[in-house]
C-alpha cells in the first residue's frame, strides 16, 4: 500500500497538538528529575547511614519498577485515596520520580570521579564542604556525565508515549485515536517516530555541543 503522503499533511495540525503536550511533558519531566536526582543524589552520599540507606532503597524502588506502573499507581492510586490528578501530572509524577532514580546514580558516578586531592586542595585553602562541592567538584562532575544525562533525557522523551494509557493527549495517545478514525495506521506511527526521531535528534545534538563547548573542563 503506497504511503499517503496527502493524510499525514492533513493531519498535521493535530499531530501538532499531541506534539505540543509531549514537549511539555518531557521538558517538565527532565527538569524535575535533574532537580530531584540531585537531591536523592546527595542522600546517597550522606554522612548518616540511614539517608545513605533510605537513598539507596528508594532509587532501587523506582528503578526496579516499570514507570507504566508507576503511572497507574500514581493515578488511579491517588484518586483512589481523594486526590485525584489528571493524567498530565500523574505522568510527569511517575516519570520524574523514576528517572530521578537514574539520574542520582549518574551525578553520584560524576562526583565521585573528581579526585580526592580537589577537594583536600579546596579545604586547605579554607573552603567550607558547600563550598569546595558546588565550586570544585559539581561543576567538573556535571560535565563529565553529559553523556549519560543526555542518554536518560532521550529515555524520557520516549516514555512519555506511556502516558498515552492514563488519557495525556500526547502524540502516541493522538496517533491511537487517528488510527481507530481512519485506520491510515502506517502513516500515522511513521509521522509519530519521525517526530520523536526529531526530538532525540535535537537531544543528542545538543549533547555533543555540550561536551565540545566544555571539553576544556576534563
Amino acid at each position: 500500500m503506497p504511503l499517503d503522503l496527502n493524510f499525514i499533511l492533513r493531519n498535521l495540525p493535530l499531530f501538532g497538538k499531541g506534539l505540543v503536550v509531549t514537549v511539555e511533558l518531557s521538558l517538565l519531566a527532565i527538569l524535575f528529575a535533574m532537580v530531584w536526582g540531585l537531591v536523592v543524589a546527595f542522600g546517597r552520599m550522606a554522612r548518616a547511614r540511614w539517608l545513605r540507606t533510605l537513598a539507596g532503597a528508594y532509587i532501587e524502588l523506582v528503578r526496579d519498577t516499570p514507570v507504566l506502573v508507576q503511572m497507574y499507581f500514581i493515578y488511579f492510586g491517588f484518586s483512589m485515596a481523594g486526590f485525584g490528578m489528571s493524567g498530565f501530572v500523574s505522568g510527569l509524577l511517575a516519570l520524574s520520580l523514576q528517572n530521578g532514580g537514574y539520574i542520582a546514580e549518574i551525578y553520584r558516578a560524576g562526583i565521585e570521579s573528581i579526585s580526592v586531592k580537589q577537594v583536600e586542595g579546596g579545604k586547605a585553602l579554607g573552603m567550607s564542604r558547600w563550598d569546595v562541592l558546588s565550586i570544585v567538584v559539581l561543576p567538573q562532575a556535571l560535565v563529565r556525565v553529559i553523556p549519560p544525562l543526555a542518554n536518560q533525557f532521550i529515555v524520557i522523551i520516549k516514555d512519555t508515549s506511556l502516558a498515552s494509557a492514563i488519557a495525556v493527549a500526547d502524540l502516541t495517545q493522538i496517533g491511537k485515536l487517528l488510527t481507530e478514525r481512519t485506520a491510515a495506521a502506517y502513516e500515522v506511527f511513521l509521522t509519530i517516530a519521525v517526530l520523536y526521531l526529531i526530538m532525540t535528534g535535537i537531544v543528542s545534538g545538543l549533547s555533543r555541543l555540550a561536551e565540545r563547548q566544555f571539553a576544556i573542563y576534563h
